[in-house]
């Protein structure tokens, strides 16, 4: 059996995700509209900012989401048999069991993010 398990907060660090956009036309578009959807540009702190910078729990939660969930959408030869996720990775399990969309997701986890931001 396969199976995705998306992790929570506290997988992120500088420069992640850069090598997926860099290198797979479909995950640029993604997080062209990733950026589009949340009003700023996240990819110009997840591939430039410092760790600092993404320890901000409402920058934190949306790129650890994006890039689950952009991977787990350009793994082609990869379809797993289930999925799960530990807290904020619910929400990465649910848009990769094409459950929610990936807009929806975005913006339930940037609210989430910024609830718990304050």
């Amino acid at each position: 059996m396969k199976a995705y398990i998306f992790p929570g907060q506290g997988s992120q660090y500088p420069g992640m995700a850069k090598d997926l956009y860099d290198n797979n036309l479909t995950a640029r578009k993604l997080f062209e509209e990733a950026n589009d959807i949340l009003g700023f540009r996240i990819t110009d702190i997840m591939f430039n900012g410092s760790a600092e910078d993404l320890k901000q729990t409402n920058v934190t939660q949306p790129a650890i989401f994006l890039h689950s969930v952009i991977m787990a959408k350009t793994l082609t030869d990869f379809k797993p048999d289930m999925v799960a996720g530990h807290s904020l990775g619910e929400f990465s399990a649910l848009v990769a069991a094409e459950a929610m969309t990936l807009e929806d997701g975005l913006r339930l986890v940037s609210i989430r993010a910024e609830a718990m931001q304050k």
